[in-house]
């Protein structure tokens, strides 16, 4: 492989053990670690998943950032917000610096005149009386935990949301 800084070959080295933390839980993973004589080590499986430094995954940094944002105080957030959320249990300071660090990625898409994607028109289907339509619907659903060792622990309650655009039916003479 490429080294994506020095452009120069890396080499596979070994494999390394890590445990992000996901809004299910940690997640213990083995990534491929690569070598570079020039740039020193990396491990581009984190980048393509886009882990952060603090080891959270995308959808577990949106939601400590959300309550980080939300919250009258990092600490509320920490203590009170993510576990009743998604049961994610981290410190007052890792929510302030993620949600910091977001502040400033939003800061510089701004300074640089960019957004987060504009809007899209999607091609709804027309309803009975010709109207554009969908259904939302949410729900959440259990997820059982087991800690290590197989001992108990807390569940999660993750919620699901669906956005639906039903196919209108069509006449019986219509192929």
């Amino acid at each position: 492989m490429n080294c994506p800084t020095g452009g120069q070959g890396a080499e596979f080295h070994e494999y390394r053990a890590k445990t992000p933390l996901s809004i299910l839980g940690p997640i213990r993973c083995r990534r491929a670690y690569y070598y570079c004589h020039r740039c020193g080590g990396t491990v581009p499986w984190d980048d393509e998943v886009g882990l952060t430094p603090k080891r959270l995954t995308p959808a577990a940094e949106a939601l400590t950032t959300l309550a980080g944002t939300v919250s009258n105080s990092f600490e509320e957030a920490a203590e009170k917000v993510l576990p009743k959320m998604a049961g994610l249990r981290l410190a007052e300071t890792t929510v302030q610096r993620t949600s910091e660090a977001a502040g400033a990625r939003w800061k510089e898409l701004r300074r640089r005149k960019q957004g987060l994607g504009g809007p899209q028109r999607w091609n709804w289907h027309r309803e009975a009386r010709g109207r554009r339509c969908a259904y939302v619907s949410l729900d959440a659903t259990g997820v059982a935990q087991q800690a290590c060792g197989g001992g108990a622990a807390a569940g999660r309650l993750p919620y699901v949301a669906l956005g639906f655009n039903p196919v209108p039916e069509l006449p019986a003479d219509c192929p």
